[in-house]
């Protein structure tokens, strides 16, 4: 409720409607007025779900659930999958040089190469051209320019998925740990759901670049012509990269090291992996997916054409991949928690 205050009493923090930049949500429809008035209403039925909360707790339930609908399909969007992908860059960069580091320990003849070629990579980089600096700068250009509005898909992100958890807290926590027969199918449907986003954003850095926004045609194009600069190519990539790191983490979920940790991992290499370490990022991930599916579906039906949404939603398949991936993620919890000792 007080941010439904802010947003009537300061016209100018309503950060949806028309006039907003980002239009990756149905909340680009939805102007001031209205915006307010629901999340008043929504605010409302919260305080009485929380007063009611021990005395009814399978009607909380099912309010907790429409609320989570709620945020989820009305009040957040796909720019919070989007920012995800910047994040990871970094994070993806680092895994890669800590995985070349620690092959080099174990004096494996394949890291020593891949030093080499990150190295050469950097050195030519930094000395022959600006592309990193340019990099860094469309980074920064691009969070300034939609940071707020993404922080507030952010919150919404997050409202929705304590509203689902209390929801689930009412249904699902209590049954039984039955080990799914369908979650080696499920896993392997959910990896494929990211293999066309990561082979499209990888081939940026090659002379046929596909998948992306043609500004020639205004379109989303299977071959992009105007292919962009260095720095555009680079971050093309390294996004891909995070992409490849969910399809190979995905799979994890139906594979030995996924429950064990590899012998040449320093430290824990041939421990049990913690069932937690694997299902809380993956939650998290499939929240972010689920959250991202309205938008997606959004900016389909914004496309210029019905070829155009078919390929958006090929390369963002996250009303069908969200799904997936928590099953997956349930399935591989129940078949941990089914064989642990006790």
């Amino acid at each position: 409720m007080a941010v439904a205050a802010l947003w009537w009493f300061v016209p100018g923090s309503y950060p949806y409607g028309a006039a907003s930049e980002v239009t990756v949500g149905f909340n680009h429809w939805i102007e001031r007025e209205p915006g307010v008035g629901l999340l008043l209403a929504s605010g409302v039925l919260g305080v009485l779900l929380t007063l009611g909360a021990r005395s009814w707790p399978k009607p909380v339930g099912v309010g907790a659930a429409a609320q989570s609908l709620f945020f989820l399909l009305v009040m957040s969007d796909a720019s919070v999958l989007s920012s995800i992908g910047y994040f990871l860059i970094p994070i993806v960069f680092l895994g890669m040089v800590a995985l070349v580091g620690v092959g080099c320990v174990r004096r494996r003849p394949v890291a020593y190469a891949a030093a080499l070629l990150l190295l050469a990579g950097l050195v030519l980089g930094l000395t022959t051209t600006d592309a990193l600096s340019r990099y860094l700068a469309n980074i920064a250009a691009g969070f300034g320019v939609y940071g707020e509005r993404i922080a507030w898909s952010w919150v919404m992100a997050v409202i929705t998925v304590v509203w689902a958890w209390l929801a689930y807290g009412s249904f699902a926590r209590e049954r039984g740990t039955a080990n799914p027969r369908w979650g080696r199918t499920v896993t392997i449907l959910a990896a494929c759901c990211g293999v066309p986003y990561a082979l499209t954003r990888l081939s940026w850095v090659t002379p046929w670049p596909l998948g992306g926004y043609d500004p020639r045609t205004g379109h989303i194009e299977f071959l992009v012509t105007a292919t962009g600069d260095m720095a555009t190519r680079l971050q093309g990539f390294t996004i891909g990269m995070s992409s490849v790191l969910s399809v190979v983490l995905t799979l994890g979920l139906i594979s030995r090291w996924g429950e064990v940790f590899p012998r040449w991992v320093p430290r824990v290499g041939g421990r049990p992996v913690p069932v937690t370490l694997a299902v809380g990022p993956g939650l998290f991930a499939t929240a972010v997916l689920c959250v991202a599916a309205p938008g997606v579906l959004a900016g389909a039906v914004q496309s210029g054409s019905a070829l155009d949404g078919v390929l958006f939603v090929v390369l963002f398949p996250c009303p069908v991949w969200g799904p997936l991936l928590g099953a997956a993620v349930f399935a591989y919890s129940r078949r941990r928690n089914a064989v642990r000792p006790g």
